[in-house]
């Protein structure tokens, strides 16, 4: 039998709790991975608080960095198909995955992350794009405005 696994505790922004498998986060977060390795983390002591990443996103960071723990060795088509699903979320969700995925450092969740994206508005007008993620402030004037839609019709 082998010895249990080390266990990390992650405290989400409404101060909920999550237990999980230490080699889970250290492999995919290059923060939490430094917390340890530098030794700011006390096992027996401790909680990373983790005050910008609500509990919602937080469970599904663990979920992605769980699922790609323990099945890296899947086949592509199957990781590529897990990953798909679990990024079937709306856009403000998205942009929280971005954010904690961002914060953490876990890179690979952050080129997941940009590539759909990407593909959500390749070929969109910037209308279409704003729509998407419910952007109404975009910071522009409404004369700058005008000017950006006559310097670059092709965009709207």
């Amino acid at each position: 039998m082998g010895s249990p696994l080390k266990k990390i505790m992650l405290c989400s922004s409404e101060k909920e709790i999550f237990s999980v498998e230490e080699q889970v986060m250290v492999q995919h977060s290059v923060i939490i991975n430094n917390m340890i390795e530098d030794g700011s983390y006390n096992h027996e002591e401790s909680k990373i608080p983790l005050d910008c990443v609500d509990s919602k996103t937080l469970k599904k960071v663990i979920d992605y960095c769980t699922h790609h723990t323990h099945h890296h060795n899947d086949n592509q088509e199957d990781l590529e198909a897990w990953d798909a699903q679990f990024l079937n979320v709306d856009s403000n969700g998205l942009y929280d995955l971005l954010m904690a995925a961002n914060y953490l450092e876990i890179r690979n969740l952050l080129d997941l992350i940009y590539r759909t994206i990407k593909n959500m508005i390749k070929g969109k007008k910037i209308d279409e794009i704003r729509r998407i993620f419910n952007i109404k402030d975009h910071g522009f004037t409404p004369e700058e405005e005008e000017q950006n839609r006559k310097e670059y019709p092709h965009f709207y």
